[in-house]
């Protein structure tokens, strides 16, 4: 959608592109490493893009899109590696995406996509604010156990920088709790004598523990 924005060119839209075929995971295994082989199949670049957004919308327990191994940081590989885990970074992102998707599709006069994509967008808003806020700030992630990661509660990443920032970013938050998160953002991140922003604060403990 920024790509139409900033040149004009919604004609982009309408380009065929072959959909690419690889191997399913076997049961246990979380990645693979192959070159993917071109399928027979194709459909218009808009079309590739409602498949991605319903591909993404299986959602956990909070209503908030699964975290995998790994959302945006891939270190953070084994919150949701069960497949329950729920991320709230992508909550938000997902609701930008729904958000701008749906103006593409109402342009395309394709209503029953634009309703579905509005409907979806505003659910993930309601559910981010029933679920995500933890008090001060908004959390990262649920583990598949349930327990809540960036929250007071965690011994380690009580607090990350990108569920602030995107919260504001996507517009799902208030006024009131956006500026409550940057405030925290700020009150726990922001180091000026470094001249840097952390991206979460305590950092993750990798030192083996005594058995």
């Amino acid at each position: 959608t920024q790509f139409i924005t900033v040149t004009g060119d919604a004609h982009i839209l309408d380009v065929e592109i072959p959909f690419i075929e690889g191997q399913y995971l076997g049961p246990g295994a979380h990645d693979a490493f192959f070159v993917p082989s071109i399928s027979d199949e194709s459909g218009t670049l808009y079309e590739h893009c409602a498949r991605a957004l319903d591909r993404s919308l299986p959602q956990g327990a909070h209503g908030l899109p699964l975290m995998g191994t790994g959302d945006w940081n891939d270190g953070m590989n084994r919150v949701g590696i069960g497949g329950v885990g729920e991320s709230v970074w992508l909550g938000f992102f997902l609701f930008h995406v729904l958000t701008h998707f749906s103006e593409v599709a109402r342009a395309r006069d394709d209503d029953s996509l634009a309703a579905w994509c509005t409907a979806a967008s505003q659910q993930l808003r309601e559910n981010l604010a029933k679920h995500a806020w933890d008090g001060e700030w908004y959390r990262r992630a649920w583990f598949d156990d349930g327990t809540p990661l960036g929250s007071k509660r965690s011994d380690e990443c009580q607090i990350d920088s990108i569920s602030q920032s995107w919260a504001v970013l996507s517009g799902a938050a208030d006024s009131e709790r956006a500026q409550q998160a940057m405030q925290a953002l700020d009150r726990h991140l922001v180091r000026r004598d470094a001249g840097l922003i952390q991206l979460l604060t305590p950092a993750f403990d990798q030192t083996p523990k005594d058995p």
